[in-house]
């Protein structure tokens, strides 16, 4: 099984980003980065550039890119899904949406204060950001996420195996 690729997106992305991370992807983003500063993070770091600007997508440093098209998440979801899956599939394991750092299972006793209550005592399962702290559990959202990420597979005609969460 080949690595996954890891991603930067340009500050229009922001959204897709998220969506890329849920999904377990590596995908950096920044809400404030000039061209030069994304193209330069990008090569140091081999990530594929996802941008929907065609000046960037011309500059002839950039490496790796996948041009955006679409304004609808989802959409971009599976533009950025077609280019990559290519009869690959990938092992993942979701990642923070809100800072991209690791998601690890947590004892359920030591996220006690950190959840509602009602979450607490209705959930068995939570898990960490390994990076930011922010704690997750199954609820209703995961469901809903599940169902449009179950789609956007469906559409492209592509198979995921996602560890972690899943």
């Amino acid at each position: 099984m080949n690595p996954p690729p890891r991603f930067i997106s340009d500050a229009m992305l922001g959204s897709l980003s998220k969506w890329l991370r849920i999904l377990g992807f590596d995908t950096l983003y920044f809400t404030t980065i000039n061209d030069n500063e994304i193209i330069k993070l990008a090569r140091q770091e081999q990530r594929i550039l996802l941008t929907k600007d065609i000046g960037l997508i011309k500059n002839k440093k950039v490496n790796s890119c996948i041009q955006i098209k679409s304004d609808d998440v989802l959409q971009q979801l599976k533009e950025v899904l077609s280019v990559i899956s290519s009869g690959q599939q990938f092992d993942l394991s979701p990642r923070c949406p809100e800072c991209n750092g690791t998601l690890a299972l947590t004892d359920r006793g030591a996220i006690a204060g950190d959840v509602p209550e009602h979450v607490f005592l209705n959930f068995n399962s939570f898990f960490r950001c390994m990076n930011c702290g922010k704690v997750y559990w199954e609820g209703s959202h995961k469901r809903l996420i599940d169902r449009k990420i179950e789609q956007v597979f469906k559409e492209i005609n592509v198979n995921w195996k996602n560890s972690g969460t899943n």
